[in-house]
């Protein structure tokens, strides 16, 4: 077992990391929307970079949802990211704790293990489907919980089952619920009001929320082999099953922690500015560990090397 200290969150670090990322991508977006030609690509670029940077924190969130000294923290990446975006971590935490959960992780039950690697469709969905449709899909279930609240996404959701076999949401804890909706309205208030103050900044806004959702799925593929599903599960798995990557490039596009993604599997409970000490630890410590650091072309390419024989014996 690793020493507690690591799994202690810094609200302080949280801020300044996130409020950083935010203003870049505030004033990116001004400046986008004031300027034309080839400038307005790096306007673009910049608020989408730093909009993932930041939204990725609503995965931090995820992990700690009832932390007493992340609440401030809490409020603050919802009132403003969240807003952005329009998306509440609710909708995120039980997919995401599904996810890390031996036994389920890495089976037809992770719903977060997708096998793009083995299914080319499914793998040009994600990474270019998925990145289109999602701010539009998030912008209307924000009017749909504002409108009926969760009980009438949860009557959609069993309407779409029934005759498609298809999902238009996931279940969201019974705790959350009136959180969701208030803050569904919350967001389709600032959605609304954006929309009529300055209508014109509308295409840049679509575009900078689809190339932070086109950042955020890059990550997919670098983090798991992605190939076939398993009947279940062991502890072990979530080392052997994921990728870190340690080149400093890795921060494009796995921005706070995500290249430490094996360190993160095997303690899902430690923030993300203690998973570069927490990855060393392991490295120097944990036999096999060695073998989830591989190159960005590895990750790309998948699934990881054999196993070391210290794996094997382990």
């Amino acid at each position: 077992m690793i020493d507690r200290a690591y799994f202690e969150a810094k609200p302080a670090v949280y801020f300044r990391d996130f409020l950083v990322s935010m203003a870049v991508f505030a004033a990116a977006f001004a400046w986008g929307v004031q300027t034309d030609g080839p400038l307005v690509v790096v306007a673009w670029g910049l608020a989408a970079a730093f909009l993932a940077r930041a939204g990725i924190f609503g995965h931090e969130i995820s992990h700690r949802p009832n932390e007493a000294r992340m609440k401030p923290f809490y409020w603050a990446w919802h009132l403003t990211c969240g807003a952005v975006i329009l998306v509440p971590t609710a909708r995120f935490v039980g997919p995401h704790k599904a996810h890390h959960t031996t036994g389920i992780f890495r089976t037809k039950d992770d719903p977060q293990y997708l096998l793009v690697r083995s299914n080319r469709l499914l793998m040009a969905f994600v990474l270019i489907g998925l990145p289109l449709v999602t701010p539009v899909y998030t912008l209307l279930q924000a009017v749909i919980a504002s409108i009926g609240g969760v009980e009438l996404e949860e009557r959609l959701d069993r309407f779409t089952r029934r005759r498609f076999n298809f999902s238009v949401s996931t279940p969201l804890p019974d705790d959350k619920k009136a959180e969701v909706t208030w803050l569904s309205r919350y967001y389709l208030l600032v959605f609304a009001t954006f929309a009529v103050l300055v209508p014109q900044a509308l295409p840049l806004y679509y575009a900078v929320l689809v190339g932070a959702w086109l950042i955020v799925v890059l990550r997919i593929p670098l983090e798991h082999e992605l190939e076939t599903y398993a009947e279940t599960s062991v502890r072990r798995d979530q080392m052997r099953d994921s990728f870190t990557v340690e080149t400093p490039l890795a921060l494009l596009i796995q921005p706070i922690g995500f290249r430490y993604h094996t360190a993160h599997h095997m303690y899902p409970g430690v923030p993300y500015h203690n998973l570069p000490a927490l990855h060393a630890h392991l490295k120097a410590t944990v036999p096999g560990y060695g073998d989830s650091v591989v190159s960005y072309w590895t990750a790309i390419r998948g699934p990881k090397p054999k196993p070391s024989a210290a794996d094997g014996a382990a």
